[in-house]
């Protein structure tokens, strides 16, 4: 076990200076820099304050079998890529890797001498699983421990780039700079609206991961208790808050906390909670939530597809706590993934009422639990795509699509917004042909799910939607997109590689509509929110020169409840009953964003999210 005394740090900080790995400053000596890492494994120094015996055990089995082998190269590519090795460092002296729980700068200062931590890379635990899990080492800025060395920590992390030049040379490491773009929100060029301080998520850069993302998990599960618990204005203050810490620029730490005060939808409640964090590295509430046998029980039971939070907390009442509570309350026995299909045969499930496909209903949501938790490649996802499109194109020449993506939960895509892994695929699908006004894709997302379904491609429908024409008096949600929720799965390849269940949601727009589809789709759902709010409080919509104020916008259209003269493809509803209405359809997503009067935003930074 690695000693983590001030005495060991200490004496790090007197004796000769710490070793250095060698990283090449040009491309010519790639080939030396790999040799040389070949030769050197890293150094990982394990800081065992506040660590559980178990975690020590755990990340010490992970550095003994570590290979830096990325699992996504081909063979000819890891046949020329180096094998990294990892050693376990009894001492801070001689180590490229500091791991610890530590959050806190008073307490790492108990352990580790300051100077000595500012040359290192001080990263979480989970750095070194994801790495494992990914075959390769990670950059280090998501898991930077201190926001106070987030600096450091990127620019001492040894990624893997034998390219990169050491932060103490003279010469700039592009690496790193691309790696600091991946986690810090870009700064706004000039004479821009866009500020990280904006109300709005749709006027801010929001990253995938941001300098403060261990602070953003502990506030989510802040939130995801008060949704479990039907606090839904609790949860979503929560949200909002950390929409807004997923844009602040830099890491929050003492001396920069009372700029968080001044942020929007930043209360006094939930700023103490992150001053509890800078000051502690930790948030006690959090702490006792996690604990809590309610808490752990509603989490596991809405992972069931069909279970929500209101379910959940009646299925608790009865006394379910458990996955294995549900298996035996739905007769549902665990089964490998070769035996699922059997247990799925639609002869014995209820179909719709319009297609007699088979519904996915809880018992088989549960049977299908393990395969909807594993995560979908981007790779697999084109994959399903290009099945899915070519189908189509059988039934119906000229359709267009996007991926959207796919997540966790909600029905909001991550694949746009740069997220490697998913849980379930959208697609927004249309014609080509804008003279249509629907009529080509009209019908169509019915007739293609049927096919998919003959072709034992899609097993399951959980929700089937038609087209519902545009009605001026409608004040709820209005929608004209087809919709199919569904589970898909690929065809096995002989025995060498067999597929698992998908939830696919296939979405289907109009043409005149087709771009707002992908905007309403492409998430995140805190973004969205705000783009509504945007366009029905703010003045938008800009015609001769003049703004509307009161538009409504949604995934399925634009519409402003006055008609006005413009050069845009209108269409004009009118009634007796309120005033003229009118939809506006943009040509692309682009048009969409100036439409609002919004700055385009790219869609890896609409993360407005956990």
């Amino acid at each position: 076990m690695p000693s983590s005394s001030k005495r060991s740090a200490n004496e790090s900080s007197t004796s000769s200076p710490p070793h250095k790995r060698r990283r090449s400053s040009s491309s010519n000596s790639y080939t030396a820099a790999n040799s040389d890492a070949e030769e050197s494994p890293l150094n990982v120094f394990l800081l065992d304050a506040k660590m559980k015996p178990e975690t020590i055990e755990e990340l010490s089995s992970i550095i003994d079998n570590f290979r830096n082998v990325d699992k996504h190269l081909s063979l000819k590519e890891k046949s020329g890529s180096s094998e990294r090795e990892l050693h376990l460092c009894p001492n801070m002296k001689d180590a490229d890797v500091v791991i610890t729980v530590v959050h806190m700068r008073k307490r790492l200062e108990r352990h580790v001498d300051w100077s000595i931590a500012r040359q290192k890379a001080i990263v979480t635990p989970q750095w070194l699983r994801d790495s494992a899990d990914s075959g390769h080492l990670l950059p280090c800025g998501k898991y930077a421990a201190l926001g106070d060395l987030y600096q450091e920590t990127v620019q001492n992390c040894p990624d893997g780039d034998s390219s990169q030049t050491h932060p103490d040379s003279n010469s700039n490491s592009e690496s790193h700079d691309q790696e600091s773009e991946s986690f810090v929100p870009p700064v706004p060029k000039n004479g821009t609206d866009i500020r990280h301080n904006h109300r709005y998520a749709c006027m801010r850069y929001s990253p995938l991961t941001c300098p403060n993302q261990i602070l953003v998990e502990k506030i989510a599960i802040l939130r995801r208790c008060r949704e479990l618990e039907g606090l839904d204005m609790q949860a979503l203050s929560y949200e909002r808050a950390i929409s807004v810490l997923k844009a602040f620029p830099c890491p929050i730490t003492s001396d920069n906390i009372h700029e968080i005060s001044e942020l929007p939808h930043i209360g006094n409640k939930i700023y103490s909670k992150i001053q509890e964090f800078v000051q502690h590295g930790d948030i006690s509430e959090c702490k006792s939530i996690l604990s809590e046998t309610r808490y752990q029980s509603l989490v596991d039971l809405t992972t069931v597809y069909g279970i929500g939070p209101a379910t959940a907390r009646k299925l608790y009442s009865s006394g379910l706590r458990t996955i294995k509570d549900l298996e035996k309350h739905y007769e549902v026995t665990p089964k490998t993934s070769d035996d699922i299909p059997d247990s799925l045969n639609p002869e014995h499930l209820r179909g719709t009422p319009t297609t007699g496909l088979p519904q996915l209903s809880i018992k088989v949501g549960l049977a299908l639990r393990e395969e909807f938790s594993l995560h979908i490649t981007r790779n697999e996802v084109e994959e399903i795509h290009d099945v899915v499109m070519n189908e189509l194109a059988n039934i119906r020449s000229g359709c267009v699509s996007t991926i959207t993506g796919a997540v966790l939960i909600e029905h909001i895509s991550s694949y746009r917004r740069g997220k490697d892994k998913s849980n379930d695929i959208d697609i927004v699908i249309s014609h080509k042909d804008l003279k249509s006004e629907g009529g080509q894709v009209k019908g169509l997302c019915a007739e293609l799910v049927k096919r998919l379904y003959d072709k034992g491609l899609v097993t399951h429908v959980m929700h089937l939607s038609s087209f519902r024409e545009h009605n001026a008096l409608r004040t709820s949600h209005w929608d004209s997109l087809e919709k199919a929720l569904t589970v898909f799965k690929l065809p096995d390849q002989q025995k060498r590689h067999k597929h698992v269940h998908r939830r696919l949601d296939l979405v289907f727009a109009a043409p005149e509509v087709y771009w707002t589809a992908v905007v309403g789709w492409t998430g995140s759902r805190m973004f969205e929110r705000d783009l509504k709010l945007w366009a029905k409080q703010e003045d938008v919509i800009g015609i001769e020169q003049s703004w509307v104020r009161g538009m409504k916008f949604d995934s399925s259209g634009m519409q402003v409840a006055r008609a006005m003269k413009s050069d845009l493809q209108l269409m004009f509803i009118s009634s007796s009953r309120r005033h003229d209405s009118k939809l506006y359809f943009p040509k692309s997503e682009e048009e969409v964003f100036k439409l609002l009067r919004l700055e385009w935003i790219d869609p890896t930074l609409r993360n407005a999210d956990i």
